[in-house]
Parts: structure tokens; C-alpha cells; sequence
């Protein structure tokens, strides 16, 4: 996981080493070297997110994050979230955890009825 996690950042030009980071930000730390397919879903969640965070990125799309993480990883995504808006990072996220999209939306957009 580790190995797929630092081919990402180095295609995507990272100058840093961000895995080790990202990876214990994330609670992967302990799992670092078992192949994704070996992860809970809840693990292999994590590691998606965990693609998007090892890249430079000034806009992060995400499609319905908190899906498969408990309520620890939901705050996390929370508070990640904030911070990367507070960065500057351009956040589109669709979702149906209304708390989720309550407290890190500055526009929300809703469809249906």
C-alpha cells in the first residue's frame, strides 16, 4: 500500500515524501505493507482518500468520502477537510451525510425532492 501510495505522489511530482504522513494520519500506518485487496472497507476507503492527499492538488473532487468509515474517520474527514479549504484547496464533494456537508459547505446544493 505504502509502495502505491509513493508511486502516486512521485507521477504527480511531489517534491516532499507525504506518504509516511498521510499514512499515519490515517491510522494505515500499522497496515503500510499488505496489498490493498487484504483491507477492510473501511481500510480501503481510507487508502482512496489517502490517493487523493499524496498529490498537490488546488481542487479536491470527491464523491461521498465518509462512505464506509466509522465515526473517528468521520470527524477526521471533517476536520481534513476544513483544513484543506483553509489551505486554499477548492473542495466539490457530493454527499448524503447532511452533517458532514453542514460543516465543511460554503454552498450547498441540493436535488430532489
Amino acid at each position: 500500500m505504502a509502495e502505491h501510495l509513493a508511486l502516486l505522489a512521485y507521477a504527480h511530482g511531489d517534491g516532499g515524501d507525504p506518504v509516511e504522513e498521510v499514512l499515519t494520519e490515517l491510522g494505515l500506518a500499522p497496515a503500510r505493507d499488505q496489498l490493498p485487496i487484504t483491507l477492510s472497507s473501511g481500510q480501503r476507503r481510507r487508502l482512496a482518500l489517502a490517493s487523493c492527499l499524496v498529490r498537490p492538488r488546488r481542487v479536491l473532487i470527491l464523491d461521498e468520502p465518509e462512505q464506509r468509515l466509522d465515526v473517528d474517520g468521520r470527524a477526521w474527514l471533517t476536520d481534513r477537510l476544513r483544513r484543506e479549504k483553509a489551505a486554499g484547496t477548492a473542495v466539490l464533494m457530493a454527499s448524503h451525510d447532511a452533517e458532514l456537508v453542514d460543516a465543511v459547505a460554503d454552498v450547498r446544493i441540493g436535488i430532489g425532492g
